[in-house]
C-alpha cells in the first residue's frame, strides 16, 4: 500500500485549525463584514469508557465525534440563524413519507386504469403533484445555505490540526492567504494512503 497522491481541479487552502483568523469580509459576496457566523463541523476522538464486564477495571477507548466551528464574518444579507431550521426540515421529512405513500397508491390508480381502458383519474395526477411539491420543498430545506456554498471544507489532516478549504470567492482566498501568512499555504495536491 503506497501513498497516492490525489490532485484538486482548483487550489484549495490549508489552514491550521488552532490559529487561523478570517478577514472581515463577507466570504459570499466580499464586501465589508461585522456578524459573526459560523459553519460546524464534527472531528473525531476518543473517549474514555469503563469496561462492563464483571470485575473489570481497566478502560476501553471509543471514538467520540466533537463538535469544532470554523468562526467567519458575514455581511447582513448573507446572515442566517438557523432558528426553525431543524422543525422545517423535519416537517418535510414528515411531509415527504405521506407524499411518497399517497404517490404509490396514486401509480396504483393509474396501472389500474391503464389496464382497465379508463380514463386517469383525478387522484393519480393530484397525489403526483403532491409528491413532486414535497421533494421541491425538501431540496430547499436540505440544500447548502450561502456560506457553506462560498466555503467549503474539503478535508482534513490525519491529526485534525489543518483543515483543507475551497472558496468560490477567490479574492476572499487571497485575504485568508494575507491575513495568515504563518499558518496558510496554497496546495494543489495531497498524499493520501494507498488502498
Amino acid at each position: 500500500m503506497s501513498p497516492q497522491k490525489q490532485y484538486f481541479e482548483e487550489p484549495v487552502v490549508r489552514v491550521e485549525l488552532s490559529k487561523v483568523r478570517f478577514p472581515t469580509l463577507c466570504p459570499v459576496c466580499g464586501v465589508t463584514a461585522s456578524i459573526p457566523s459560523r459553519i460546524t463541523f464534527t472531528s473525531g476522538g476518543t473517549k474514555l469508557e469503563p469496561s462492563f464486564r464483571a470485575h473489570a477495571l481497566p478502560m476501553k477507548r471509543i471514538p467520540q465525534p466533537q463538535m469544532q466551528a470554523l468562526r467567519f464574518f458575514v455581511c447582513e444579507d448573507h446572515y442566517d440563524t438557523d432558528e426553525g431550521e431543524d422543525r422545517y426540515k423535519a416537517f418535510c421529512l414528515i411531509i415527504n413519507g405521506f407524499a411518497m405513500a399517497f404517490f404509490f397508491f396514486g401509480l396504483l390508480f393509474l396501472g389500474d386504469a391503464f389496464s382497465r381502458g379508463r380514463p386517469i383519474p383525478f387522484w393519480s395526477v393530484a397525489f403526483s403533484v403532491l409528491f413532486a411539491i414535497s421533494l421541491f420543498a425538501s431540496w430547499i430545506a436540505f440544500r447548502p445555505k450561502a456560506l457553506q456554498r462560498a466555503v467549503q471544507i474539503v478535508g482534513f489532516d490525519s491529526s485534525m490540526q489543518n483543515a483543507l478549504l475551497a472558496f468560490e470567492n477567490k479574492s476572499y482566498q487571497e485575504a485568508v492567504l494575507q491575513e495568515n501568512p504563518m499558518t496558510s499555504e496554497l496546495i494543489s495536491w495531497i498524499t493520501k494512503p494507498g488502498s
